[in-house]
């Protein structure tokens, strides 16, 4: 911001950001995790700082399926706040329009398949079953930031998906293929 002195006044002139950074938390990158002998995964740091800031400080993770991806999603409480939002919206936008809306079904379909659970501080947490039954997750996954919440995949299931990068796809089979030489666990 910059400040423009009136006419025949003496001010300094103030600085500030030339953009701002919404109040939106962004998800990106990722990472692998193997289940430990109670069967818990590991939320990578990165992810798990964003969560706890997206859940007002709580060590609480909301897990979902994606409709289309055939993957587990992940996000803080905010986003959950954000999709009871976004139906709101819809809502009133299909009542403007004149147009039929069924909000009740839009938010079980966004809202009704969440599951919070909650993680340790080294950020360990138990999979919903349900949850990764649907997704067809067992002993591993690969998390996969995507912006507003981050994708939970079976490795087999992502390298399957051509619709993900190729880059991704890539680096999950190299993943695969030496765990299976033994190379990682």
């Amino acid at each position: 911001m910059i400040a423009i002195p009136a006419a025949g006044s003496l001010c300094p002139i103030e600085k500030g950001p030339l953009f701002t950074v919404s109040d939106a938390i962004l998800y990106s990158g990722n990472a692998f995790s193997v289940a430990d002998g109670k069967g818990r995964f590991v939320l990578p740091l990165e992810m798990r700082k964003l969560v706890v800031q997206a859940s007002a400080g709580a060590n609480k993770l909301c897990l979902s399926i994606h409709l289309d991806n055939g993957c587990a999603t992940g996000f803080g409480l905010s986003h959950k706040q954000f999709l009871f939002d976004e139906v709101e919206e819809l809502e009133r936008l299909a009542r403007e329009a004149g147009r039929d809306f069924n909000g009740d079904l839009e938010r079980e379909n966004r809202l009704g398949m969440i599951e919070d659970v909650n993680f340790d501080d080294g950020g360990r947490f138990f999979l919903h079953p349900d949850i990764k039954d649907e997704a067809g997750i067992t002993d591993a996954v690969f998390f996969y930031g995507v912006g507003r919440y981050f994708q939970i995949w079976k490795p087999e299931r992502l390298v399957e998906s051509s619709d993900r990068p190729a880059l991704i796809r890539n680096k999950v089979k190299r993943w695969i293929e030496a765990r299976a030489a033994g190379a990682t666990k």
